[in-house]
């Protein structure tokens, strides 16, 4: 794993902080695959750390499936006011595909994968990619920071549904207004311009309840996006991919073998994104 800055000039104070760890498959001679896809992936924490067990575990369990996997470690914190995560997103997204061929992946195949808080960034990208604040911040174009493809964990979603008023609150400070909630509820953003997502949750979360998701496919389907939800019915929040790895403290209460279907099924549907699929199969 190697890590670099995100950003190459100052966007904001201390986004300095703010790096993608790389996970990439060596290159060798013998190996004559083309550029892989790649996934992005932003750990849970509500905006107050991001989860060592939502980050190379993760990208392991993606890099083992043929993809390369990139962690953002985004603003957090006394630094994670909006507009600076969704910043470090852009800028993460911008920059594999400024250096794709180093990288050996495809600048047309990058998903954001994210968790709890992570997914409520990686909803905020892929619905708000075309933001001028983003283009007049970091430069390029628009399209340079359009994700390509969402797979959304027990997401934090809205702040006027069922919300997860602490992520919230680290990202607009105390008392925000409805409009400010609203302004970044997912679910109210999402169009025809947002790409295909794959989301799933457990009906009985009680830190980020699933309504998060429903609402979210929900929006997706109304606007003709591409969206596969799978509601499984138990299991707690932070699960990320289920195993004895990523149980907090090793508690079993973690490990969910039903449930950790969910990743072969995203890379599933990932690629049926990637490669034109119309989802029959």
């Amino acid at each position: 794993m190697t890590e670099i800055q995100l950003h190459s000039k100052p966007v904001y104070e201390n986004c300095e902080k703010a790096v993608v760890q790389c996970y990439v498959q060596a290159r060798s001679r013998e190996l004559t695959m083309p550029p892989r896809p790649a996934v992005v992936i932003f750990p849970g924490g509500g905006y107050d750390y991001t989860s060592d067990r939502e980050a190379e575990p993760v990208a392991n369990a993606y890099l083992a499936a043929g993809y390369s996997a990139f962690v953002v470690r985004y603003a957090v914190g006394a630094d994670a006011r909006h507009p600076h995560p969704l910043l470090d997103a852009a800028a993460a997204i911008a920059l594999l595909r400024a250096r794709a061929e180093e990288f050996h992946i495809d600048p047309q195949k990058i998903a954001v994968c994210g968790f709890s808080a992570g997914g409520h960034l990686a909803a905020h990208i892929g619905t708000q990619w075309h933001l001028p604040l983003l283009r007049d911040t970091l430069g390029g174009k628009s399209e340079d920071f359009r994700p390509n493809a969402m797979v959304l964990c027990y997401a934090v979603i809205s702040g006027i549904r069922s919300p997860h008023l602490h992520s919230f609150l680290n990202l607009l400070g105390p008392e925000p207004s409805q409009e400010e909630l609203a302004g970044l509820s997912a679910e109210e953003k999402a169009d025809g311009r947002t790409p295909p997502a794959f989301i799933w949750h457990t009906a009985n979360d009680t830190c980020v309840p699933v309504e998060n998701s429903l609402v979210m496919a929900g929006a997706l389907a109304k606007a003709g996006v591409p969206v596969e939800l799978h509601v499984f019915p138990n299991g707690l929040h932070g699960l990320s991919v289920c195993t004895y790895e990523t149980a907090a403290g090793g508690s079993e209460e973690r490990v969910y073998p039903y449930v950790a279907r969910w990743v072969p099924w995203s890379v599933r549907f990932l690629e049926n994104v990637f490669r034109g699929g119309d989802f029959r199969h």
